[in-house]
């Protein structure tokens, strides 16, 4: 899960043309806080969609056409602009920008899991570390410590690491903190982190990032291909990569190597 800076994504998505869209949402939210009830839900579920949709191609052009939880790359497959914090519990946050993020299918719907062999995938599920907290207004939200990881949070994305057979756990730096294993543990049922299909696609791309390592050190000095694995691996690490924070930490392994490093630290 790599960081993404939302703030810096909505201000490059709402300039010039896109101001009509942000202005369209305000007018839409004024709608459904003149409702109550079943009513306003109907008016969200109905209209929604249209008045959120139209950011998603913005926001993937910025950040690239993967998802903002699992770092998966869907060709052919649809991505949508998902609520972190549910609509049917914040209604209030239906309309709200901060409250987007681009997600794939595995992510915000109900998936069969067959490593767990249960469902996973958010839908509207948003538990808490305490329920007790559930904000009821936005002025509440800081109060409230969640249980799915934010792609927008930096300190969220920190907490998980990637093994090279793929599979999703709890970064070393946080293995003592006992809330940051549940989160990661549920992240990866809730958000599908560890679902099969992803975790072969990473153990894969571990083993082409190590072979190109083994490759480019038996290759001479200043060779072409030499140039066109650097490339490469420029290219996985990049943001707008599938599963790059997995292709860092994979790479991360070989930086004694100094043009590994160089790789890094660009």
């Amino acid at each position: 899960m790599r960081h993404v800076r939302l703030e810096e994504v909505l201000t490059t998505v709402f300039a010039g043309a896109g101001r009509k869209d942000q202005q369209r949402l305000a007018r839409a939210h004024k709608q459904a806080a003149s409702r109550r009830g079943a009513k306003r839900q109907l008016y969200i579920n109905t209209y929604g969609a249209n008045k959120w949709s139209p950011l998603k191609s913005r926001m993937l052009a910025i950040l690239g056409n993967k998802c903002w939880y699992t770092e998966v790359e869907l060709v052919g497959a649809p991505l949508a602009v998902d609520h972190y914090r549910p609509t049917s519990v914040y209604w209030w946050l239906a309309f709200s920008p901060e409250n987007f993020r681009v997600s794939c299918p595995f992510a915000n719907s109900p998936k069969h899991n067959e490593l767990y062999n249960r469902l996973g995938g958010k839908g509207a599920t948003f538990p808490l570390l305490a329920p007790r907290t559930r904000a009821k207004r936005r002025c509440q939200l800081k109060a409230e410590k969640p249980v799915i990881l934010d792609p927008c949070e930096p300190k969220d994305c920190a907490l998980v690491a990637f093994q090279t057979d793929g599979r999703p756990v709890i970064h070393p730096d946080h293995a003592a903190d006992a809330e940051a294993i549940q989160r990661v543990d549920e992240s990866k049922i809730l958000l599908n982190l560890d679902h099969p299909d992803f975790n072969s696609k990473r153990e894969q791309l571990y083993h082409d990032i190590a072979d190109d390592v083994e490759t480019y050190e038996e290759l001479a000095p200043g060779s072409a291909s030499r140039t066109n694995i650097r490339r490469r691996m420029a290219k996985r690490i990049s943001g707008k990569a599938p599963f790059s924070v997995a292709a860092e930490q994979y790479l991360q392994l070989y930086r004694h190597l100094e043009w590994v490093e160089d790789l890094l630290a660009a």
